[in-house]
């Protein structure tokens, strides 16, 4: 029996939350199935060798504005494919096309992700406003990564029907075996860490964390920042300017993600309302590590209104030192939200996100222009 072809259409082979999105769904799809990733930019990077073990990784013959020469690849790389599914993890115009091809060669799911709130203003928010209309045009779903984002979304733009939310995952047995590991490897006496995962660009707000910790940090104490980005030369700047060893601040990207949570006693996630789910903020979770977080809307979300750990006021620094330091004296107050983020990091498994995924694709979205 041939295997139905589901594609998975990336911006890049990065390590970003779309590629991580898109490895677990392949990992932990319900049924037998042939994947292929689509790569619409550069088809090399730090993910590829986990791709390739996963799935068939084809570079595609993107690029705007779509040339019939481009289309005409395209159209025949569908044909030669068949797929039963087709997800864009990027919301932008250059899979816009490969998306609308596919709708109009017969494909009976074909949806679009967005990863992030609109942007407030301007150019770029005017950009989505006419990004959104052609997919209610064309038919294309698009798939909100939280219900936050969805709500700004469809106060954008009328949304394409069958639009909805549908939250990102993480292989949260894994992380929690890993982080276990290494934290029964800690030495005694080890330093207490706090530790934030994310890109160092302007969405997050790794500078109120930075100043927050350095207002209280006292010997023994250690502050983590992994990822890297455009905003990382000032960032160091700023850690410098306020005494802090920037060499040991900054770690850059990280492939051990549950092994530095391991061996961390704090997670913090500083960003702002541009924030799209945070999936670095259930990986923390899982590991059992005691969560704070910006009160933003995603974050609030992913964190069950403060079920899951702490939200402070977004931008405030005072109030995060003041909270980062009863955390730190307190070991007791660190265990107990630490156990409370392991428990409800489990409805964010990989497992459930796979079959609510393949839900959505082979019965939501079985009969074409569904409006259900």
């Amino acid at each position: 029996m041939t295997l139905p072809i589901r594609v998975h259409v990336l911006a890049s082979l990065g390590e970003g939350g779309n590629e991580t999105l898109a490895r677990e769904l392949i990992r932990f799809w319900p049924e037998p199935a042939h994947h292929v990733v689509g790569v619409i930019g550069d088809s090399d990077g730090p993910m590829r060798p986990e791709f390739q073990a996963l799935a068939a990784v084809e570079a595609l013959p993107m690029g705007w504005p779509p040339f019939p020469s481009r289309l005409w690849q395209l159209w025949r790389w569908l044909g030669h494919h068949r797929p039963q599914s087709l997800v864009s993890y990027t919301f932008n115009i250059q899979a816009l096309p490969l998306c609308c091809l596919a709708r109009w060669c017969g494909v009976p799911a074909v949806v679009m992700r967005v990863g992030n709130p609109p942007p407030p203003a301007g150019r770029q928010r005017k950009r989505w406003r006419l990004l959104t209309r052609l997919c209610r045009w064309a038919g294309i779903p698009l798939v909100s990564c939280s219900a936050a984002v969805h709500a700004q979304m469809a106060q954008l733009e009328p949304l394409p029907k069958g639009s909805r939310p549908l939250l990102n995952g993480c292989d949260t047995a894994a992380i929690a075996g890993r982080a276990a590991a290494a934290r029964a490897r800690r030495p005694p006496g080890d330093s207490l860490r706090v530790l934030m995962v994310a890109r160092l660009d302007p969405i997050k707000d790794q500078a109120t964390l930075i100043r927050a910790f350095a207002a209280v940090r006292q010997p023994g104490w250690q502050l983590q920042l992994v990822g890297d980005g455009s905003e990382r030369a000032r960032l160091e700047a700023l850690a410098a300017e306020l005494g802090l060893d920037p060499a040991g601040v900054f770690l850059g990207r990280r492939a051990d993600i549950p092994d530095l949570l391991g061996q961390a006693d704090l997670f913090a996630f500083s960003t702002t309302a541009a924030e799209g789910f945070g999936i670095a903020l259930i990986e923390a979770m899982a590991a059992g590590l005691p969560v704070i977080a910006s009160d933003v809307p995603a974050c609030r979300e992913v964190l069950l209104d403060g079920v899951g750990g702490v939200l402070l006021e977004q931008g405030d620094p005072i109030k995060w030192a003041v909270f980062l330091e009863s955390l730190f004296i307190s070991e007791t107050s660190r265990l107990a939200l630490g156990r409370n983020a392991a428990l409800h990091s489990q409805i964010y498994d990989a497992k459930l996100i796979a079959a609510s995924w393949h839900k959505l694709l082979t019965l939501t979205f079985s009969l074409p222009f569904s409006s259900s």
